[in-house]
């Protein structure tokens, strides 16, 4: 093979290499979807300004001095993990020693493993001077915002951590939410 049939091979592979690669960060953002927003563009500049809103929020009960600053749709991603076992068993018989009997040469292995699935909720999320709140026919949370460890802003999503409890949302804007957080600290 002479040397422009090899550099055609590489420029081939490089290729497909390109596609296989965008084609694995495409399944992983496909995770976090995009959420509409309902908060009035207003609201959000307010935020962006470094000025808390306050927000009327109908469907939620707040505790006596209590103020909710964030009212918005998000994805709750639930993961949960679970143990996944199998058996494999090998092996043949073969004619036994005395008449009607088998004789039996294998044996079987088990093998588990942790797999972890992941469940969209979709649903609200208010945050208050006291609370961080998700309200989901199906999945809700109410923390203490003084229980919060950390917060990590991603441009449509973000990672709340309780403690050791990790909770991962999808909102339309992770830096607005953000924003609030840190105003409220």
């Amino acid at each position: 093979m002479d040397g422009t049939g090899w550099i055609i091979i590489i420029i081939v592979l490089v290729l497909m290499g390109i596609v296989l690669v965008s084609a694995n960060n495409k399944a992983s953002s496909a995770m976090l979807q995009n959420v509409p927003s309902v908060l009035p563009d207003a609201i959000i500049n307010e935020i962006k300004s470094g000025r808390l809103p306050i927000i009327n929020a109908n469907k939620l009960f707040l505790k006596r001095g209590e103020l909710c600053h964030f009212a918005d749709h998000a994805i709750f991603l639930e993961k949960k993990k679970r143990r996944v076992s199998r058996s494999y068993n090998y092996g043949h018989s073969s004619p036994g020693v005395f008449k009607g009997t088998r004789l039996y040469m294998g044996g079987s292995e088990s093998t588990s493993e942790e797999v972890e699935d992941c469940t969209m909720h979709k649903g609200s999320l208010y945050i208050t001077n006291m609370r961080i709140i998700f309200n989901s026919d199906k999945a809700a949370f109410d923390k203490p915002l003084k229980d919060l460890s950390s917060i990590k802003p991603y441009t449509n999503a973000v990672e709340l951590q309780f403690g050791q409890k990790l909770i991962t949302l999808s909102v339309p804007d992770g830096a607005v939410v953000y924003s609030v957080i840190q105003m409220l600290q």
